[in-house]
Order: C-alpha cells, then sequence, then structure tokens
C-alpha cells in the first residue's frame, strides 16, 4: 500500500498534482520527511525512465511510476536495514552498559541498605537499662509479662532481643520478679555474687554492692541459684524459703572463731539457709514489704538495718562501737520519719545517737 506522501510525490513529478496537494507536499518535507523521501533523486530518475515513446497514457505513466516507486522504496528498505544493523551494535552496547550500570546500582543500593540495616540493628541491640529513684519504688513489665519491682536506686538491665532466645537480666540492688511461665526459655538473674535460675515463680532479690550480705527469699515456686564464687554447687530452693550470702568474707571467716555468748569455736558459713518471714495479715512475706513502701525486719541486725535506714530515708549511718552493729530488731515502719524511726528503735534497745544534716552517728 503507497502512503499519503508517495501518492503527493508521484503527482508532482507527473505534473498531475493540485496547489494544495503541492502545499500539503511541501509541509510534510519540511516537517523531516525529506530525509526518507529524496525528492531530488526521484525527480532524475522519473526523468531518465519516464519517456514518452513507452508511455502513452496517465494510467500508463502512472503504474510504470508505481514500478519505480516500489524498486527505490525495496533500496530505501535495504538501506535503513543496512543503517540499523550499523547503528544497533553500539545501541545494544550502550543497552547492555545501562543494565550492567543498573545491576551495579541496585547492588549498591542493596549494599547501603544492608549496612543501615545493620547499623540500626547494632543501635537497637543497646540492651534496656531501668534505675529506680534514689528513695523511690520503679515498677518495670518486661516484654514476656514478667513484672519487677525495683528497689530505691536499684538498676535493671536487660538486652533488646530480650525473650527471643533467652530471659537474662541482670541486677544491681533489690527487686522483686514475678517470672511468666516459659519452660522453653528459662528466666535468669544475675547479680554481682549469686545467679538465679526460674521457670515461673515470684521472688525477692536483695544485692546491693555496699551489702554485706546478698538475700534470695522464695515466695512461690522453685530456683536454683548458684554461687558466682562456687558456680560448681547449685542450691535448690522451694517455696518460703531464703537463703543469705556472705558478699565478702573476711580471711579469718573460714576459720574457728570464738563466740562471745558461748565461747565455743564455730565457723562463719558463706551462705545461711532460713525461712521467709510472713505475718497473718500481709499478703508478702516481710522481706518483699518494700514494694508497699513499708520497711520491715526481723531480728535483723543493726548493720543490716541501718543499710535499709539509708536507703529509705537518703541519709548515712555510722557507727563508733561494733557491738552495736550486732543488736537486732524486729519491726516495720511505713510513714515515720527517720527520727521516729530512730526513737522507735531505742525503745527496745540502749543505744544514743545524733545527726548533723544527713549524717547520722550511732554510739
Amino acid at each position: 500500500m503507497i502512503n499519503n506522501i508517495w501518492i503527493l510525490i508521484g503527482k508532482k513529478l507527473s505534473g498531475e498534482a493540485t496547489a494544495e496537494e503541492l502545499l500539503e507536499l511541501e509541509e510534510l518535507l519540511q516537517q523531516g520527511a525529506a530525509d526518507l523521501y529524496p525528492l531530488d533523486m526521484l525527480e532524475q530518475i522519473w526523468k531518465a525512465e519516464n519517456q514518452p515513446k513507452s508511455i502513452n497514457t496517465s494510467e500508463d505513466k502512472w503504474s510504470a511510476f508505481e514500478s519505480k516507486l516500489d524498486a527505490a522504496d525495496a533500496i530505501a528498505a535495504d538501506e535503513t536495514a543496512a543503517e540499523n544493523a550499523e547503528t544497533a551494535k553500539p545501541k545494544q552496547g550502550i543497552i547492555r552498559f545501562l543494565k550492567i550500570i543498573s545491576i551495579v546500582a541496585a547492588a549498591c543500593f542493596a549494599l547501603v541498605f544492608v549496612l543501615i540495616n545493620k547499623n540500626n540493628v547494632t543501635n537497637n541491640s543497646k540492651p534496656n537499662e531501668i534505675i529506680a529513684p534514689q528513695n523511690g519504688i520503679s515498677k518495670v513489665q518486661l516484654p514476656d509479662g514478667t513484672r519487677v519491682w525495683l528497689n530505691g536506686g536499684s538498676k535493671l538491665v536487660y538486652a533488646a532481643n530480650y525473650g527471643a532466645e533467652h530471659r537474662n537480666v541482670s541486677l544491681l540492688g533489690e527487686a522483686l520478679f514475678d517470672v511468666v511461665k516459659d519452660a522453653r526459655h528459662p528466666f535468669i538473674v544475675t547479680t554481682p555474687t549469686i545467679s538465679i535460675k526460674v521457670l515461673g515463680t515470684k521472688f525477692n532479690v536483695r544485692a546491693y554492692n555496699s551489702d554485706r550480705t546478698s538475700e534470695t527469699s522464695l515466695i512461690r515456686g522453685r530456683i536454683e541459684l548458684t554461687v558466682l564464687k562456687t558456680p560448681e554447687k547449685k542450691i535448690i530452693l522451694n517455696a518460703a524459703d531464703k537463703i543469705t550470702i556472705n558478699n565478702e568474707p573476711l580471711p579469718a571467716a573460714r576459720e574457728a572463731i570464738l563466740t562471745p555468748q558461748s565461747g565455743i569455736k564455730e565457723e562463719t558459713p558463706l551462705m545461711a539457709l532460713s525461712r521467709i518471714h510472713l505475718a497473718k495479715k500481709d499478703t508478702l512475706p516481710s522481706e518483699a514489704l518494700w514494694i508497699e513502701n513499708k520497711l520491715a525486719f526481723d531480728a535483723e541486725d543493726f548493720e543490716s538495718l541501718a543499710k535499709k535506714l539509708e536507703r529509705r530515708y537518703n541519709v548515712t549511718i555510722s557507727f563508733n562501737n561494733e557491738e552495736l552493729k550486732k543488736m537486732r530488731f524486729t519491726g516495720r515502719f511505713q510513714n515515720e520519719s527517720i527520727g521516729k524511726a530512730l526513737k522507735a528503735l531505742q525503745a527496745t534497745t540502749y543505744f544514743h545517737y545524733k545527726t548533723n544534716n544527713n549524717q547520722i552517728l550511732v554510739y
């Protein structure tokens, strides 16, 4: 099928084009068709081949011209194919190059994404740290639902991926744990002196660096306790058991010493097992009543009690007599000031004290 421009060219060469058709042809050629349709070359072919002796009528002229156009069109098609073949190579090279660039760019993007993601994971892997106010209590719920109460100045640390594979926490200070049961992921608490492994239970741990002893009180369930100084020994605690660990026993602690009461030589134990103290009117043992803002103590020596008073009232208590540290007290405080608390202790045991701002001297 001959398109419109070929018809216009044919009519122009044969002298049959109207003024409107010539104007249309001129506009098409000016729009860029001149490169594809070489009018000068076609006019030369027409003049050379289209002689009056062999062509008598307009129809004959037109048929002959169509044959010439078909031949010229075939030649132009061959030339175009050749040109396309020549330009295809660099185009294919460019396409291939662009593909390589795209692949490299995608790889770079993927690498950058991985690095950014890794950096985010690294940043997100920073452990969580909760510190209770010095004279307050903080309550925390861990990702698995385990609830933790932190006593004043205590610090709890757990990994960002807590619960994914392990349920490990570190404690410095005192905390009450109500652990959600998960047999596949044991809950492990590590302090500077002990490690405690549980599945699901409720227990209190006191492990302040400044205290002479550490203490674990089991309210319900069952736990496995390891003293870090003797990791080969595992101690199983059952409900209502309490164990007290000497944090830094003196060198003579393992040697026989003389007790003033009996005059009999005995050894100061590294640990002591006892029972928790639970009053009928309380829902928690005295070892855990601090979460109700109560300070309870049962037959506790003055030195240990003084540490609790220091944390509760933000004071410093010192003794000028070692024997005073050994006096034992039983009782509880809730809303009393430090002055009222000391006077209440004086009512049961003889001692004096004097205060200087937040410094208290017992003598």
